[in-house]
């Protein structure tokens, strides 16, 4: 998985890390989502898919092979330990934890990037995790939005709060995204999102809680691909006139055309004047300019004017 997301454009791959019996109390039950019908403790479901330290010792010796950093999201302190020893370059916190303060303080404490994700939460909750975070002197933070509903649906997504959020927290804002397809990653990135974090699995059809609600890598490469264009459309933000315009400019803008023929010496008019393409003559703003001058030269009637016939 974590090739084929380098592969498809990923500039960044996160994994989690739990261990199940501290992330779960031992007396909460759900159905298993792995077997329907059968109803287990959840802290035993998610014991299943906890990786031991020397998996992320592997995870972490192959990512950087590859190039592509690989961070995590630790759901408890032994795990943050443990990821930080492994020599994890960032640090995300799932919005869950966003109120989990003794958590994000020693998250802040080692100093490292963290990606703060905010579904469930309020501009409040968010303050308050920011300044415990900020406590530590930590000020590398980038905050996501996120709607903690899988999958989400687009009239719930709110992505006009990306500015809001910005503005609001002094920090850089990203999405993280649990619709089905790519389009509020996209209009995320063109409201200036800098990060979109996607669920992603090789196949959809694999088991697993998450999988129906994962990219895979095709759309991955769509998206990476789509954002790039945003970037590229949305350019630098000055209005400015493009190169490839220039052309146009000269063909299609309108000159100051003679409606007559006109002898040198004579007093212009109005009525002799008419604004035609192309635009290689005396540009229609400068009209009043000419109304009163006179020809240098003859001018013949269609002609465009340009200023060396003009006195």
């Amino acid at each position: 998985m974590i090739r084929s997301a380098a592969q498809n454009g990923a500039d960044i791959v996160k994994v989690q890390t739990f261990i199940g019996s501290e992330l779960i109390s031992k007396t909460a039950k759900a159905m298993d989502p792995d077997q329907p019908g059968r109803e287990i403790f959840l802290h035993e479901y998610f014991q299943r898919y906890q990786l031991a330290r020397k998996d992320y010792e592997t995870l972490f010796e192959y990512s950087k092979e590859l190039g592509v950093p690989l961070f995590s999201t630790p759901f408890d302190e032994g795990s943050l330990d443990m990821l930080v020893e492994l020599g994890m370059p960032a640090i995300k916190i799932a919005s869950p934890d966003l109120t989990y303060l003794s958590l994000l303080k020693r998250v802040g404490e080692t100093a490292l990037p963290i990606v703060l994700s905010t579904g469930m939460g309020t501009n409040e909750e968010i303050e308050v995790a920011l300044k415990a975070i900020r406590s530590t002197g930590n000020e590398n933070i980038i905050l996501l939005h996120c709607v903690s509903n899988y999958p989400s649906q687009y009239h719930e997504m709110n992505l006009a709060c990306l500015k809001e959020m910005s503005l609001r927290f002094k920090v850089p804002v990203g999405l993280s995204d649990h619709t089905k397809d790519n389009l509020s990653g996209i209009v995320a990135a063109s409201l200036g999102a800098v990060m979109i974090e996607k669920h992603f699995t090789i196949d959809r059809s694999l088991p697993g809680a998450d999988q129906k609600i994962s990219m895979e890598p095709h759309e991955l490469a769509v998206l990476k691909e789509a954002t790039i264009n945003v970037q590229s459309i949305l350019g630098d933000g000055v209005k400015t006139i493009q190169v490839s315009e220039e052309p146009a400019k000269k063909s299609a803008r309108r000159s100051l055309v003679a409606r007559v023929d006109i002898r040198s010496g004579t007093t212009l008019t109005s009525e002799m004047i008419s604004l035609k393409r192309p635009g290689i003559g005396i540009p229609p703003a400068d009209l009043e300019r000419v109304i009163g001058g006179k020809a240098k030269t003859d001018i013949l009637a269609e002609q465009v004017i340009t200023w060396k016939m003009i006195q």
